[in-house]
């Protein structure tokens, strides 16, 4: 059964203090597992109840060199977000980000805030297999609980790194990079937008205040979606998805 100091090192990753601590994230439910268990991440231990266990007999039999153990169901809503936990959960390692895998098509994302976005932004990108993401230095974490349940296996194929914005941005660009910012204040349309070559990255701004000022002088390429309605904007990660549409399909 899982002890108290374990018990109280799985809580404390719900915060980005205690993932920098040790280097791990929760991860919840079957679907969660089964995807890292096929992957190149390690999972450092898992947790099963009975109930679960007796249910789900194949699946363990998939997990190798993994510790397994016996957590009841009132220890497992200790150190669970979910209110309703599936009966399964492990600690991973961290991925760690390589910058120089991070290779074009790519999104580079400026101060976004919100886990749902961000989580949803990422499983966006790998639908329309984009599998290196940029975050500025104020972007919320990507290993945040709610990012990562969001994400739905996301970022276990992905590149994600941090990176300071301004200077990535100028080293894309001397690298021939096409630099294509979203944004509402132009009167450029989506449907003009030509891609070059596959050397490009999409750049996404905050939900609240767009663009960054800094960045914003950066950019050479500005586009935005014809608008129909009345509303004031769209979700970023809405946005985000519709921009990899319309790119995904002239390539």
């Amino acid at each position: 059964m899982i002890s108290k100091s374990e018990i109280n090192k799985i809580r404390s990753l719900d915060s980005k203090k205690g993932r920098d601590l040790y280097s791990l994230i929760l991860i919840e439910g079957k679907r969660l597992i089964e995807q890292v268990i096929t992957s190149n991440y390690n999972i450092s231990k898992i947790w099963i109840t009975d109930d679960f266990s007796n249910k789900n007999a194949n699946l363990i039999s998939k997990i190798k060199d993994i510790s397994i153990d016996l957590i009841s169901d009132r220890d497992l809503k200790k150190i669970t977000a979910t209110q309703n936990p599936s009966g399964i959960v492990g600690v991973l390692e961290i991925p760690k980000g390589n910058p120089e895998k991070l290779n074009q098509p790519l999104i580079i994302l400026d101060n976004i805030a919100d886990p749902g976005n961000l989580g949803t932004i990422l499983r966006t990108a790998e639908w329309f297999g984009i599998h290196n993401v940029a975050l500025s230095k104020d972007c919320v974490d990507p290993y945040n609980s709610k990012v990562v349940r969001s994400a739905m296996g996301a970022h276990f194929n992905m590149n994600i790194i941090r990176i300071k914005i301004e200077e990535y941005i100028k080293k894309l660009q001397s690298d021939n990079f096409q630099i294509i910012a979203a944004d509402l204040n132009t009167d450029k349309s989506i449907e003009s937008l030509n891609l070059k070559n596959d050397k490009w990255a999409l750049l996404m701004g905050s939900e609240a205040h767009g663009l960054s000022p800094s960045v914003k002088n950066l950019i050479d390429c500005k586009i935005k979606i014809p608008q129909v309605g009345k509303i004031e904007s769209l979700n970023v990660s809405v946005a985000c998805g519709i921009f990899l549409y319309h790119m995904s399909k002239i390539k």
